[in-house]
């Protein structure tokens, strides 16, 4: 049914919980599992940094990020029981994950409902809602029940 699922994340435990339950989805059909994260990048950057500051910017944003893809096996053990590819984009993250869906070689997505802390929560919040209503794929929002 689902051959490839892609899941967004932003390493917080809500993101965490939709990873697992997108790994378990990809279990039960055997599918190719994608696990997404956007380096939010605001545009407006560019006007108050220069280009050797920006720079230093995208070098420590990459390198957390990859960090933070290296612990994400140890918090969803389930990663290693599938087959699954993690794929970083820098940007606006409901546009990224858009532009990356509309490849078309994905059957699902799966988002958590709640990011990071109350700031994030607004903004991926917000990720998740424009990510529902424009996706061209179903779309499955989890809520973390496992920790609150």
């Amino acid at each position: 049914m689902y051959r490839n699922i892609i899941v967004m994340t932003d390493f917080s435990k809500d993101s965490d919980f939709a990873t697992k339950i997108a790994c378990e989805i990809s279990k039960t059909f055997s599918s190719k599992l994608y696990v997404m994260h956007v380096g939010y990048m605001d545009p407006g950057f560019t006007v108050l940094l220069d280009d050797e500051d920006m720079d230093k910017v995208k070098k420590r944003m990459d390198e957390n990020v990859e960090k933070e893809f290296e612990k994400l096996e140890e918090r969803v053990p389930c990663l290693k029981d599938v087959d699954y590819k993690t794929i970083y984009h820098r940007g606006v993250p409901y546009e990224e994950g858009l532009k990356e869906i509309e490849t078309g070689k994905y059957d699902l997505l799966v988002l958590g409902s709640h990011g990071k802390n109350s700031i994030k929560k607004f903004f991926y919040g917000s990720t998740t809602a424009k990510l529902t209503r424009r996706s061209p794929i179903s779309t499955l929002i989890t809520r973390n029940t496992e920790e609150k």
